[in-house]
This record gives structure tokens, C-alpha cells and sequence, in this order.
């Protein structure tokens, strides 16, 4: 998605409320509280959950029908402002040991039936709305103009705002809106929307699309809240989108998002127009999975690291699984994920170097370049590694400057090494 579109979008989005909370600790399966947004009064309340409620109601579809019975009456229809929708998970929602309990229970009077109707749908929105601290959302009134509703967990607000802009088909909205409101390419797993298509406009059977980011495909994809035409009385409702973003709290499912290899790798992988140079690399070592080093080798010493377009299309050539790759790139220390600096410095920090004082021109270097270790210098001329060991320790401390290894370095030598650049 266009990064200029989505500033244009965002920045005719105006803020009509705005609601602080904080997020609370999980009891035994309960937040011990539910979100009430009257988008006709632009209203936002945190109401409590009685031990009734939870005797009673237990959670789900339970918790959707008491606080439906708290704002209907029995002369209410589907497209008076009252009707709620309500969107729930269970005690156990969010948990990974029971089948079923990423659900989110939605309930609402339906249009095609005036009675009160709840379907059940999968995504994430019923977990990631427990993890902020909420065991259901109820949603009352109408908005007078198209409105979205942003649960944010990491910022710890909710806001209401219209959104004239973005676009009606729901496959395109949460493309759009799961861009606009994640920090980076990692954090789209972290945002999950409730949309409705432009078909909810013409029947009363309108579905509401709950969105999911699939890292594989690079998509948001959807999945539907079929049953009773709840999606039409989001529509009806002028309700354009609902909005929550997770914390970063989910186990990592790739190697660039590990804990350990965020400490040697960019948190975005690049990517490259070079699949025809890639192909040829591949093709030189007759696609044989036997030689996927020695491909990477070449990636590495073409584009100075190893772009994610190389990985793809080396796994695709060569049938070689993509995380055995990335197991490759990162393991040893001659690749890069990201794009190194012409000329790579490495200080060896292994236990001869380092009593010799290699942490002192480390430090020389980090000043001399302005960068910490890891990093590569703004005109990307160079960029500074620490390593375990460069295999030299006859004549440590040892320094390898590009392709030339120095011995019995020292710290005051560092702006002299530089220079020889020059």
C-alpha cells in the first residue's frame, strides 16, 4: 500500500473522542471489565463485570446477551439506534491449549429475523481485545458521518474517528488499515480490524470481515461473521471500522522477529529488484540445494548482504525451505540481512583479543564512525562487527580491516587504519 496514500488518508481522519485506560492484569481468565462506545454521543465507559455476570453469563456469547439486555427493550429493531453489537471472547479466549479459543462471539438483533442473532468468527480481534484488558465490546448509536473506532494496547487509548477517505471493500480496508496502524513491517501481525463490505449497503444480509495479518502471503486476510446480517447493522450504524492493536506479546513465528536474532539482524528485511541477477546466480550452480552457500556467497558479495527477494527465490528455485535459509543467513557471520558498508570492520572480542584490550579499540572505533557495533555509517562506507574470534590469536589483538588482517593493534591506531581509506 502507497505510503503517500495512506498519509493522505490518515490525515483527513479526525478525532471526535478520545479515552485513556491502562491495561490490567488477567484474573483467572477475566479482565473483570467491558468497553461501551455510544458512537451517537461519542461516549467512551469502562463498565465492571460482576462475579454474577461471570457465575451466570460466563463469557462469549453469555457476556454479548447481558449487555444487549442492558440497552434494548423489547421494542427495539435491528436499525434503531439502540441495538448493540457486542463482541466477546470467553475466559479461555486467547489461550493456545483449547481448539476454538481465538473466537470472537458477535451478537446483535437481526434484520433478517428481528431477533437477537450471534455468529461466532476467528481472527484475532476476541484475543487481542482480552489482552487490552476488555472481556467484551459493546457498541450502541449511530455515527453521523463514516466512523472508525481504534483500540490501541500499546499507546493505551481508544479514539473515535471519521474516516472520509479509505475504501469501502473490506479486502481493501484492511489492507488499508492494517498498514496505516502498524510501526513497521513486523508489527502487522499485530493489528486486526472488523470491516464490512459495500454489499451490506444493498441486503440485509451484510457479513462482517474480521481480519487477520498472514505473514506468509504478506496480506491481511478475512474471515467472516456470516450469520445473521450483523455486518448490515454495522453499516447501518455508519460504523466504517473497528480497530485494535495488540501488544507486541505473541511467541515470534520468523527469524528476524526472535528476541536473540533481533540483536545481529535488522528488524525489516530489505528487498531488492534483482530477482533476474538472483535467477542467474541460481541457475550458475544448476539450482542444486547442495549449493545453496555458495549462492548465498555470491548474493552477499553482489549486493553486500542478502536481500529477502534472494532468499525467496532461492527457495523457490532450489526447493530448499525457506527457514533453513534463513538459518544460513544468520548463523554465519559472513552474511547479512542487512546491507553492510563497503569496506567491513571486525574487532575480535575473543579471550586473547579482548585481554589485550580489543574493547578499547572497539570503543575507537565506534567514536572515529559515529555508530555503535552492528551499525554502518551514514555515507555507507563502513560498518563496524564485533566477532568471537578471527582465528589470529598469535597476533592479538587482531583487527580485519575489509580483506586484510591486522595484528597487535591498538586503540590510538584506529584514526591512522581509517585513513588508509581515504
Amino acid at each position: 500500500m502507497p505510503e503517500v496514500l495512506l498519509e493522505k488518508m490518515k490525515e483527513a481522519h479526525s478525532i471526535v473522542a478520545e479515552f485513556p485506560f491502562q491495561i490490567v492484569e488477567l484474573e483467572k481468565g477475566y479482565a473483570n471489565r467491558t468497553l461501551r462506545v455510544d458512537i451517537s454521543n461519542n461516549e467512551i465507559s469502562i463498565q465492571p463485570v460482576s462475579e454474577q455476570m461471570k457465575n451466570l453469563w460466563t463469557g462469549g456469547k453469555g457476556f454479548d446477551l447481558w449487555l444487549m439486555f442492558q440497552e434494548i427493550s423489547k421494542e427495539t429493531r435491528w436499525n434503531d439506534p439502540e441495538n448493540s453489537i457486542c463482541f466477546s471472547s470467553g475466559p479461555l479466549g486467547g489461550t493456545t491449549s483449547f481448539p476454538g479459543s481465538g473466537k470472537t462471539l458477535v451478537t446483535s438483533i437481526s434484520p433478517l429475523t428481528n431477533s437477537i442473532m450471534d455468529c461466532n468468527v476467528g481472527g484475532y480481534f476476541g484475543p487481542f481485545l482480552k489482552f487490552a484488558g476488555f472481556d467484551a465490546l459493546c457498541v450502541v448509536g449511530k455515527a453521523p458521518e463514516e466512523t472508525i473506532l481504534v483500540i490501541d494496547a500499546v499507546q493505551e487509548k481508544i479514539t473515535l474517528e471519521r474516516a472520509p477517505l479509505e475504501s469501502l471493500d473490506s479486502h481493501i480496508l484492511a489492507e488499508e488499515l492494517t498498514s496505516m496502524y502498524a510501526s513497521d513491517e513486523l508489527d502487522h501481525r499485530n493489528i486486526a480490524t472488523v470491516t464490512t463490505g459495500r454489499g451490506a449497503a444493498h441486503t440485509r444480509m451484510g457479513v462482517l470481515n474480521f481480519s487477520f495479518w498472514d505473514w506468509r502471503r504478506g496480506a491481511a486476510r478475512l474471515k467472516q461473521a456470516g450469520r445473521g446480517g450483523i455486518g448490515t447493522v454495522f453499516h447501518h450504524k455508519n460504523l466504517k471500522a473497528l480497530i485494535i492493536k495488540n501488544r507486541d506479546i505473541s511467541p515470534a513465528w520468523r527469524v528476524e522477529e526472535n528476541k536473540v536474532a533481533a540483536l545481529v539482524n535488522p528488524k525489516k528485511i530489505s528487498t531488492c529488484d534483482c530477482l533476474k541477477e538472483i535467477k542467474e546466480i541460481v541457475e550458475k550452480w544448476k539450482s542444486d540445494p547442495e549449493y545453496v552457500i555458495e549462492m548465498l556467497q555470491d548474493v552477499q558479495d553482489r549486493f553486500r548482504h542478502i536481500p529477502k527477494d534472494a532468499l525467496d527465490e532461492i527457495s523457490t528455485l532450489t526447493g530448499v525451505p525457506r527457514a533453513y535459509l534463513y538459518h544460513i543467513a544468520t548463523f554465519y557471520k559472513a552474511f547479512s540481512l542487512e546491507k553492510k558498508g563497503e569496506i567491513t570492520i571486525q574487532v575480535c572480542m575473543g579471550t586473547a583479543c579482548h585481554v589485550k584490550g580489543s574493547a578499547k579499540i572497539l570503543d575507537s572505533f565506534e567514536r572515529e564512525l559515529g555508530i555503535e557495533t552492528g551499525g554502518t555509517t551514514k555515507d555507507k562506507k563502513f560498518s563496524l562487527e564485533a566477532v568471537a574470534c578471527l582465528g589470529a590469536c598469535s597476533i592479538a589483538p587482531v583487527v580485519k580491516f575489509g580483506d586484510e588482517v591486522m595484528g597487535n593493534v591498538q586503540a590510538k591506531d584506529v584514526r591512522k587504519i581509517l585513513k588508509k581509506a581515504e
